[in-house]
């Protein structure tokens, strides 16, 4: 009985005070007096006063978010920023084949440059399986071309 006693009187309390009514007024040396209860002889001004709302209702103030919403947002951004490691990794990646397959070309022209300033015959297999030799014309032209290809590929070497 005595443990329950003071939840008895808080509750009590709570809802007394949830329609409660305060007086307001003045008296003879003007001085503002509130109170709850009422002065005999006074002219009073009764005022309700109205239980503030709960935090997040209608005072304006955002609600508490619950846990749920709140774990939401932490695996959203979780997620998140997971993907964007993901796409950092990848686009790494890809600038690492890209870069491989620039050195391969460029280790390719040089060696394809190389075998033509050489003074031995230089030929191509056409598409019946046989050998087509370059003339003086043609392997100038490819000379030229794998000049070109080492300047774009090997431009970062």
């Amino acid at each position: 009985m005595h443990k329950k006693m003071p939840l008895l009187v808080l509750s009590l309390l709570a809802v007394a005070t949830m329609g409660a009514t305060i007086y307001k007024w003045v008296d003879e040396k003007g001085v503002t007096h509130y109170s709850e209860a009422k002065p005999p002889k006074e002219k009073v001004q009764e005022i309700q006063v109205q239980p503030t709302p709960p935090a997040g209702t209608e005072s304006g103030k955002p609600a508490a978010k619950s846990w749920q919403e709140q774990e939401l947002e932490f695996l959203k951004r979780h997620t998140e920023r997971q993907e964007a490691a993901k796409r950092q990794e990848e686009k790494g990646e890809a600038a690492k084949r890209e870069a491989l397959v620039r050195k391969q070309r460029c280790i390719l022209a040089r060696q394809n440059l190389h075998t033509l300033q050489m003074e031995r015959a230089v030929y191509s297999i056409n598409e019946k399986g046989e050998r087509v030799f370059l003339d003086d014309e043609a392997r100038a032209a490819e000379s030229q071309r794998m000049k070109k290809e080492i300047e774009s590929f090997c431009e970062m070497q």
